[in-house]
């Protein structure tokens, strides 16, 4: 890939997302790859839509 490509795609994904880490107890990551691919999806999709899932159900609730 060229250079300038690369810092298109840097500039893009700096304005369009975001970045989020968190640490979890080991063992962790192998669950949730696990289910991810049970249902489909990547790492990433999995965990969006679960906190997606996770706080719909509790603005439902307020």
């Amino acid at each position: 890939m060229q250079e300038s490509r690369k810092r298109a795609n840097q500039k893009w994904l700096a304005a369009n997302y975001e970045q989020i880490s968190f640490r979890a107890p080991n063992g962790t990551k192998e669950k949730i790859k696990a289910a991810a691919a049970a249902h489909g999806m990547s790492m990433a999709a999995f965990i969006q839509a679960a906190c997606k899932e996770k706080s719909e159900k509790i603005s439902r609730k307020s």
